[in-house]
């Protein structure tokens, strides 16, 4: 073997090294995605996958953080639709929520989406859940609202709600 193999295959060494940690590391690397069910740092990652630091991963495959000490919980879990207006008329849609910080430590933010549909199912229009802050242990009320395109042969006069996609970063 010539000195530019070795040196080539050293190299690709140490890039796989690099790439997926040394030891005991977990490592990082393309396409990788990391989680576990506990932290001392903070993360955020979104549904498909991207940067993932460490905390909890959630069904949504959202990433959460989690305080110093303590336990966290997901989003979905800490996140209750009370109320769902869809109103034909104006064309606007409307949710209230109730927003409980389940963790035991430390605040947490909350963004995401909730999906609107018709009395049979059909897709009218989603709305965004963004930056509700809320300190562990506590509630907090939120609403939010959204618009979507009247049909002239009349719309929905009611309508359902569920969670799409929902984050929670904690600090």
């Amino acid at each position: 073997m010539k000195i530019r193999h070795v040196r080539a295959v050293t190299v690709c060494a140490l890039v796989v090294v690099a790439l997926t940690g040394a030891r005991h590391s977990h490592g990082g690397g393309c396409g990788s995605s990391h989680s576990s069910s506990s932290s001392s740092s903070g993360g955020y990652s979104g549904s498909s996958g991207g940067y993932g630091s460490s905390g909890t991963t959630t069904s949504s495959g959202s990433t959460v953080g989690s305080p110093t000490a303590g336990s966290t919980t997901s989003p979905e879990a800490d996140i209750r639709i009370t109320d769902c207006q869809v109103d034909n008329a104006a064309g606007t849609l409307s949710a209230r929520l109730s927003v409980t910080n389940g963790n035991t430590r430390g605040m947490a933010t909350y963004n995401g989406t909730v999906q609107f549909t018709d009395g049979s199912g059909g897709y009218v229009g989603t709305a965004e859940i963004s930056s509700v802050q809320v300190a562990a242990g506590q509630t907090r009320p939120a609403m939010v609202s959204g618009t979507f395109i009247k049909n002239p042969n009349g719309g929905p006069t009611s309508g359902r709600c569920k969670l799409g996609q929902v984050w929670k970063v904690n600090s």
